[in-house]
């Protein structure tokens, strides 16, 4: 008797395992596809693109490029608070003019700060407009008057 027991325990166990499985696999299939699906949305490279990958690609890409546009973006982002986009940028910006102006991407928040404003004077020299930098440097000046730094860091 013992053992038709056992069986009939395991039949049972096996049945609730089988309907439990039958109301799993649809969820866990949607589940699945919800996130792979999420997963294939493109984000489009940009300087202000979201994913940050997508800034370095464009600040890369913008090492092969001839126009002024790129060139005032590369500058902006000297000022950026990602130390892999600061690093990009002055690799792209001595690949396209032969200069440094002594920026370096990891140094002080106050010589970047000092570099940053070289590379804004190089580019006027040059007749480039650079309203749009001169614009942000004015907000980010002003919230450094309101209690926090452009980068948000000390020194």
């Amino acid at each position: 008797m013992k053992h038709a027991c056992n069986q009939d325990l395991i039949s049972a166990l096996c049945n609730g395992a089988k309907k439990a499985l039958r109301m799993l696999i649809p969820g866990v299939l949607i589940g699945v596809l919800v996130v792979g699906l999420g997963g294939c949305v493109a984000v489009e490279t940009g300087f202000d693109s979201p994913a940050p990958s997508k800034r370095i690609d464009a600040i890369v890409d913008a090492s092969t490029m001839e126009d002024d546009e790129s060139l005032v973006e590369l500058v902006k982002k000297l000022r950026s608070f990602d130390q892999a986009e600061r690093m990009f940028a002055i690799r792209s910006l001595q690949i396209r003019t032969g200069e440094t102006l002594g920026y370096n991407h990891s140094a002080r928040h106050w010589q970047r700060v000092e570099a940053y404003d070289r590379w804004v004077e190089y580019l006027r020299e040059r007749g480039i407009e650079t309203s749009s930098i001169v614009r942000e440097q004015d907000e980010a000046s002003s919230e450094g008057r309101e209690g926090s730094s452009a980068d948000g860091e000390n020194g």
